[in-house]
């Protein structure tokens, strides 16, 4: 069930990778635009409204391919849906629900991409929590993966990507580690 768990992360690991070398490399930049400053802070931009769904796409075909090379019952739970929906639908989750906590982090003068002093740590993990519980809602939504495996990948996820995250640092792909 874990490594079900780790592996269902695999698209949005992709999509966000590719997505941060999409901000790093300066692709699509006339699409940089903020969706809303006010309401959710500068990073959130249509690009990455683009981007997301386009590069999870790639990484729900990849983990599909994975699936079907192991031998579980991931390639039957994740076959529902082809991997065009499935990563669309993944991408969009992912994104629709950092907005919630972007708009509250504005309303507490949270500045983006920051932390406050106190709490922190409740930041960063929530930061990460936010989004899996939107691609989680779109697995259980759409797929026959167990609730259970759905759950454990939420509660694993942010240790999956505060790892990827570290990794783009060190690659000077994003400029914060967390």
């Amino acid at each position: 069930m874990i490594l079900d768990a780790l592996i269902i992360t695999l698209p949005i690991v992709v999509g966000g990778v590719l997505h941060m070398m999409a901000v790093a490399k300066g692709w699509l930049r006339p699409m940089a635009t903020p969706i809303n400053t006010a309401a959710f802070g500068p990073n959130k931009t249509w690009r990455g409204v683009l981007l997301m769904p386009l590069f999870t796409i790639l990484g729900a075909y990849l983990t599909v391919l994975v699936a079907d090379q192991l031998d579980t019952k991931l390639y039957a739970w994740l076959s529902t849906h082809s991997a065009l929906i499935l990563g669309t639908a993944l991408g969009l989750g992912y994104i629709v629900m950092e907005l919630p906590n972007s708009f509250i982090k504005r309303r507490l003068g949270i500045p983006a991409g920051e932390a406050p002093k106190k709490h922190a740590w409740l930041f960063v993990l929530i930061d990460q929590w936010d989004s899996a519980i939107g691609f989680g809602l779109v697995y259980w939504l759409l797929t026959d993966v167990p609730t259970q495996t759905v759950i454990l990948m939420v509660l694993l996820f942010p240790l999956v990507a505060l790892t990827v995250k570290r990794i783009l640092f060190l690659i000077r792909w994003k400029e914060k580690s967390v």
